[in-house]
Order: C-alpha cells, then sequence, then structure tokens
C-alpha cells in the first residue's frame, strides 16, 4: 500500500473537513461524515470520529472519543475515551452475534438474509452544558439532561435528570448540582440559547449561580426560540 496516496488522501479530507466548518478546530485524525455538523466554535481532538452526530456550538471532544447517532447540545465537555450511542444486541435470540440477525453488519460472511433487528432507537440526546468524563458509555436512546455530570468510566443505561451528578455501573444519579428551586430558574433561563454578546456581558456572573439569576432577571432578557445563531 503506498502511504504517500493515503497521506494525501487524509490532508485532503481533512482541508474539506476544516472548510465546512471554518470556526471549528479539528485536529489530525478526527471525523466527520457528511451527516455530521459541528457548531461554531466547536472543538474536534485527535482521532474523535462523528458518525450521524451533531456538536453544539461551544463544545468539545477530546481524543479516542466516539459518537454515533447523538445531538450534543452547546456548551458541552468530553472528555477523552467516550463513547455515546452504543447499540445494544438482542438477548431474546439463540446467538447475539449479528451474523445471525443482521445482513448489514460489516462482517465479511454472514448467515441471515435480512435484518430481524432493525428497529433504530430515538437518537442519543446530550442536552446543553454537560460534563462527561473519561471513558464513560452511553447507550443509544439515552437522553442526558441540561447542565448534568457523568462521572469516568459510567455506563449510562437511562435518562439522567438536568443538573445532575450521576456515576457508576450502571449509571446511578449521586446528586444535585443545586436545590431544586434554582434547578428550575437555570433551566428557565436557558442561558444557552443567548446571543454571545448577551453571554458575555453575563459571563462575570458565571462564577456564582445566585448572581446569575439575578443578572439574567434584571437584564429581562428574551430568549429566541429555537437553536443559537
Amino acid at each position: 500500500m503506498n502511504v504517500v496516496p493515503m497521506f494525501i488522501r487524509r490532508a485532503l479530507y481533512e482541508f474539506r473537513l476544516r472548510r465546512c466548518f471554518p470556526t471549528s478546530v479539528i485536529h489530525s485524525g478526527a471525523t466527520a461524515d457528511s451527516s455530521s455538523v459541528l457548531g461554531d466554535y466547536s472543538v474536534l481532538f485527535r482521532n474523535v470520529h462523528l458518525i450521524d452526530s451533531s456538536l453544539g456550538a461551544y463544545s468539545y471532544a477530546q481524543e479516542n472519543s466516539a459518537l454515533y447517532g447523538v445531538e450534543v447540545g452547546p456548551f458541552c465537555s468530553i472528555a477523552a475515551g467516550v463513547t455515546i450511542g452504543l447499540m445494544n444486541h438482542p438477548i431474546y435470540m439463540v446467538s447475539t452475534s449479528p451474523v445471525f440477525y443482521d445482513n448489514t453488519q460489516p462482517l465479511p460472511r454472514f448467515f441471515s438474509s435480512q435484518n430481524r433487528h432493525s428497529q433504530k432507537p430515538p437518537k442519543t440526546v446530550i442536552e446543553a452544558d454537560v460534563w462527561i468524563g473519561e471513558g464513560a458509555k452511553i447507550m443509544a436512546g439515552v437522553r442526558v439532561g441540561v447542565g448534568s455530570v457523568i462521572g469516568a468510566g459510567a455506563v449510562v443505561t437511562r435518562d439522567i435528570p438536568p443538573y445532575t451528578v450521576a456515576a457508576g455501573v450502571p449509571c446511578r444519579p449521586i446528586k444535585d448540582r443545586f436545590p431544586e428551586s434554582m434547578r428550575l430558574r437555570m433551566l428557565d433561563t436557558r442561558w444557552w440559547e443567548l446571543d454571545d454578546k448577551i453571554l458575555a456581558t453575563l459571563a462575570p456572573y458565571f462564577a456564582d449561580p445566585a448572581s446569575f439569576l439575578s443578572a439574567i432577571n434584571a437584564a429581562k432578557l428574551t430568549v429566541p426560540v429555537g437553536r443559537r445563531d
């Protein structure tokens, strides 16, 4: 195999990817297929792979992470070695090997003429401002709520409520980040949808949640519906 053409193809691929998402930082070895989207000022570190996924504005995924069919909101922090969107194998059949139930699987030989396990799960959703620790695994179809923290090495098989710290195998809630009244007020602000100029004026208050809530309420801001520009 000629190494030079491979290197050239790789360089051209990375050039096209960076051209598609000019405000994003895309490190060597990172990939995003044609159905994936990178939000403004997002970052893919080395050997990160996105398949049919979106990464929100100001979000990043560190080295050797992989996202399959995932919607990641803005301001998310994904550590190294994280895998999101893992599919299950059917355990009600004689074998869990896909060669017996899926004619679309990647193995060179198989024994099924159809896909008997073709039910596609809903998108895996990582809402805004989520922090996912190193080596965590998140199953397909799970929703992780706004502002949640997933501990390193966790295996997430169920939805995680907003502003929850969760960890373990299987992953379970450990504590709430804020009292319930503050959580509700934080969610109501939808600050992650605000324009960058407004966020810049509020940035000095982010260190203190109570001060932040006072500041955003005093400003009487109206948050636009839908995605950030």
